[in-house]
């Protein structure tokens, strides 16, 4: 039996024939272990250590903050402050969007989480800027 083609690649537009696959967003943990090494990176010899281990144990919650701090901000980019709300039982009005309030507890945490950190370091220290602009990166990324 003869082979038919399905549709003659001649006919496929330029851009859509030779396009590259989209890469596909890292995974969740992939993205929580690289900002766990550049916390890891800037804290390196920033702080004593007699104050290592306490830092060793929040790193990795700062680390899943900062990511999950990312995902929510994009889920949010379109969403309205306040939505509309009905209870079933007749009352309705506006409300605060619940992502909202959920991505500010995370932001305050993270917020403190960064400056016990900046807290731990000796006065003067570079990586406290660091520190400062890893938390304005995640603010405005």
């Amino acid at each position: 039996m003869k082979s038919k083609k399905v549709c003659d690649s001649s006919q496929i537009s330029a851009e859509i024939g030779t396009s590259s696959k989209k890469r596909k967003p890292p995974a969740t943990q992939a993205r929580v272990d690289s900002e766990l090494r550049k916390l890891q990176r800037i804290t390196k010899d920033a702080i004593p250590d007699e104050k290592r281990n306490v830092v060793l144990s929040m790193l990795p919650n700062l680390a899943f903050m900062k990511v999950k701090l990312d995902e929510a901000r994009k889920e949010l980019m379109n969403e309205h402050i306040v939505c509309e709300y009905d209870n079933g039982g007749g009352q309705t009005g506006l409300r605060e969007h619940p992502g909202f309030v959920a991505y500010n507890k995370l932001f305050t945490t993270f917020q403190r989480g960064i400056k016990q950190l900046c807290d731990l370091m000796p006065a003067g220290a570079s990586a406290a800027d660091a520190l400062t602009e890893y938390l304005a990166n995640t603010r405005y990324d």
